[in-house]
């Protein structure tokens, strides 16, 4: 199992990442869970982020696919691995991103 914090941040941040969470709770294998959204507010941005355990590449296909659909409204997704990754979705392709969870759960 992995762990990650997914950052979900733009205009509607709170409703995106909602909708994110509904989704990967939705496609969650047993043993996998996904923690409420909670925001950070700077005077600049404000940022929703969900919790997330993981067992594979299953979730990177999940964010992957949800960020595709809404990256024409300006969502910006980051993910931040337990073991200190920090990976930008706009800069990785999904097979990066699989490969990286991945590792992330073969560590273990």
């Amino acid at each position: 199992m992995g762990t990650a914090t997914v950052e979900v941040s733009g205009a509607d941040a709170v409703r995106w990442a909602t909708d994110l969470r509904a989704t990967l709770a939705a496609t969650a294998q047993p043993g996998e869970s996904v923690s409420p959204v909670e925001v950070q507010r700077s005077a600049e941005l404000v940022t929703a982020v969900v919790g997330l355990v993981f067992a594979g590449v299953g979730t990177a296909k999940t964010i992957w696919d949800w960020w595709q659909a809404r990256r024409p409204d300006g969502v910006t997704v980051t993910i931040l691995l337990d073991d200190g990754t920090q990976l930008d979705v706009s800069r990785v392709d999904r097979g990066q991103l699989e490969i990286t969870f991945q590792q992330t759960t073969s560590q273990d």
